[in-house]
């Protein structure tokens, strides 16, 4: 049986992405557990710490609490930020209450982060 070099590069590259989208809220589809299709209107919240902050990918990872709007379990994540976010007052290790929006494709993005009321 001959395997194209076509194939074996389908093959490669699929398990080379792997990683990243296990990383991404998207790879995240197919967890038990998981509810990636929160009703249209209903207010989705979150509590947790921020890990990590990119302001030029306007990306921020959060070690969140469960958030029962969505079902979800706690775990860390990197998040979208809304463009009108500024990340520049989000810091590592900052306890933070945060906003979720779905998007077309299905991702959640942090549509609002604040500092938590201690």
């Amino acid at each position: 049986m001959t395997v194209s070099k076509t194939a074996v590069l389908a093959v490669a590259a699929a398990l080379l992405a792997e990683p990243a989208l296990a990383q991404s809220n998207q790879g995240m589809l197919g967890m038990p557990g998981m509810n990636m299709g929160a009703q249209a209107n209903q207010p989705i919240t979150g509590k947790g710490v921020v890990r990590k902050v990119d302001p030029a990918k306007k990306t921020v990872n959060l070690n969140h609490e469960p958030i029962p709007a969505i079902k979800w379990p706690a775990m860390t994540m990197d998040f979208q930020v809304a463009p009108n976010i500024d990340l520049s007052k989000v810091q590592p290790g900052q306890q933070v209450e945060f906003g979720l929006e779905k998007g077309n494709g299905g991702n959640y993005t942090v549509t609002s982060i604040t500092p938590a009321a201690k």
